[in-house]
């Protein structure tokens, strides 16, 4: 059987931010469908089970989180704190990547990482993501939240693969 995997499937703009500063990503994904060729995927990884959010994520996004338990995914949220959860949804705290280690044993299905730039840098930093697939934009944002904590240890991986769809580049890279 072969190994599950963590992996990060995130637009990004040509600067490298995920969102802008107050956490939207409105700008991002509308220049996503205009770039898109119809029938195109890149975003959502139809090879997981399983979705990673962080609380902020999770509350932020409530239509989304309803289309992916609608799609049968397993929600995991990452959270500190005490929140209200749907039903299904498995919350994690703690040691992030000892914690989603656990929770990926019991599910047995790759784990896509949605969100956000905390979680990832949690999970990047100690390279803990077995890939990371990064859709660029074509546009600049000038600021936001940056994909990569740069005060963080950076990601070992390498680049796989890189394709242009439309206006898009989809870049993946492997953990090393």
């Amino acid at each position: 059987m072969a190994k599950k995997k963590i992996i990060l499937s995130i637009m990004v703009s040509v600067d490298g931010y995920v969102c802008a500063i107050n956490g939207s990503i409105s700008l991002l994904q509308q220049y996503y469908q205009e770039f898109i060729p119809a029938g195109t995927e890149l975003i959502y990884p139809s090879d997981c089970g399983a979705v990673l959010l962080g609380r902020k994520t999770y509350e932020q996004y409530p239509k989304e989180v309803e289309s992916l338990l609608k799609r049968g995914q397993k929600l995991i949220v990452a959270s500190r704190q005490n929140m209200e959860a749907l039903s299904g949804v498995i919350r994690i705290k703690g040691d992030l990547p000892l914690a989603l280690k656990k929770v990926q044993a019991q599910l047995k299905c790759n784990i896509w990482i949605a969100g956000g730039p905390s979680i990832i840098n949690q999970l990047t930093s100690v390279n803990s993501v077995d890939e990371i697939r990064l859709t660029t934009v074509p546009v600049q944002l000038g600021g936001g939240k940056p994909l990569f904590d740069t005060d963080l240890k950076a990601p070992n991986v390498s680049l796989t693969e890189v394709q242009q769809y439309g206006g898009l580049t989809h870049s993946v890279w492997q953990k090393k």
